[in-house]
């Protein structure tokens, strides 16, 4: 998975590009029929040569797209900058980076590869790592607990890290065997189910109890902010009520329990996804409520005009973000020659791809950029405009 380490390699090889930079983006997704037998590389190629790279790039690039790619990977992310003039003996940088989801910004139309030569265009790749929320899933089982981490659709399982978090606590939480006390237990209460029960239900209570505190613990060491609970309904709930209401605020969904205690990340993974992106669509169908009832603004040039007056706290785009805009020789932008001429009646504009310009304008007048897909991208297009916006005042 890509840890937070990882991110800041890759941000930093992004920032270390020089142009001209070949920029590549490519959908790999081998569960769909036009990638059987990586057909895609076929495409990123052809789209590599029809830009007429410098031929120690295209080389690089080409034997670096014919290398062996994890099979999850649904988007191949991939930089290469020529060598510096200067230093004629060094070799060409490349930035590889397969990624188990699919990106905004990108342009699918032309094969489902997106190529260009000349200033790097990294603004997809470094919204999906500055923008995906990173999830904790807790798994309650019968006889113990796994704990998860599950980022850019990647999971990776957390083990004896938690002696570094609270090692009193965790040999407590580990050191809990159920079978074991169950059966000293039975053997103590002499035949008293009663009392048998009410003791196992103590103990139960104060084993997740402490489990309750490492989770909070080990969310703050993490520092995840997205907390998903898997397991019966009994026990989720339970636990959930156990925990501490920051951590319980975290909460996003309670997933129902795996048939198999031993299961694989993967497992864990594809039982979880299907609620993930629940979260997500009901959060991105309330962000268009939010719009209505405030209301914000939409249309592409209300809400340009709105973020160039740094009103906007949020900025909602469809994810496949196909507009064309005009851009002023000062940056301004308008949909329309006709509203550019209004903002800058002296000016040169050109017309440019939204997407290219949309997240530097945003950053520029600190606006949050929401992205929406699905049922929402498809309410934003026909309701909306194709843009919208949350006001700040």
């Amino acid at each position: 998975m890509i840890d937070r380490e990882a991110v800041q390699q890759i941000r930093a090889d992004l920032g270390a590009l020089q142009p001209p930079v070949l920029s590549l983006y490519v959908e790999v997704d081998p569960t769909r029929p036009e990638n059987e037998r990586r057909a895609w590389v076929l495409r990123a190629r052809n789209a590599v040569k029809a830009l007429a790279v410098p031929a120690e790039v295209e080389q690089v690039v080409l034997a670096a797209l014919e290398a062996e790619i994890a099979p999850e990977a649904r988007t191949l992310a991939l930089f290469a900058a020529a060598p510096a003039t200067e230093r004629k003996s060094a070799t060409v940088a490349v930035t590889k980076v397969p990624l188990h989801i699919t990106l905004p910004l990108i342009d699918i139309t032309n094969g489902k590869v997106e190529a260009r030569w000349g200033e790097p265009y990294i603004a997809p790749l470094i919204y999906a790592l500055d923008q995906y929320e990173r999830t904790a899933v807790v798994w309650l089982r019968g006889e113990g607990w796994r704990f998860f981490e599950v980022f850019l659709g990647e999971i990776v399982e957390h083990t004896d890290v938690f002696r570094s978090v609270e090692a009193d606590l965790w040999q407590q939480v580990t050191e809990f065997d159920p079978r074991r006390l169950r059966d000293d237990l039975r053997a103590q209460a002499m035949g008293n189910r009663d009392r048998f029960a009410r003791r196992m239900e103590n103990i139960a209570a104060r084993y997740l109890q402490r489990l309750a505190e490492l989770t909070e613990r080990a969310l703050d060491h993490f520092r995840i902010r997205r907390l998903v609970l898997l397991g019966r309904e009994e026990a989720t709930k339970q636990f959930a009520d156990l925990l501490p209401r920051s951590v319980r605020q975290m909460v996003i969904a309670h997933v129902a329990d795996l048939p198999h205690p031993d299961a694989s990340p993967a497992h864990v993974l594809a039982k979880v996804l299907p609620a993930l992106e629940q979260v997500e669509q009901s959060h991105e169908q309330a962000l268009l409520e939010q719009v209505t009832r405030q209301p914000g603004v939409w249309g592409i040039d209300p809400t340009l005009n709105a973020l160039q007056e740094g009103r906007l706290s949020v900025l909602i785009a469809p994810w496949q973000l196909d507009a064309q805009v005009w851009m002023a020789s000062n940056g301004l932008l308008a949909g329309s020659r006709e509203q550019i001429a209004t903002l800058v009646p002296d000016g040169e504009a050109q017309p440019v791809a939204l997407r290219d310009v949309l997240v530097d304008a945003c950053a520029a007048f600190a606006t949050r950029l929401e992205f929406v897909s699905g049922p929402a991208q498809d309410h934003l297009s026909r309701d909306f405009g194709g843009l919208a916006g949350l006001l700040r005042w």
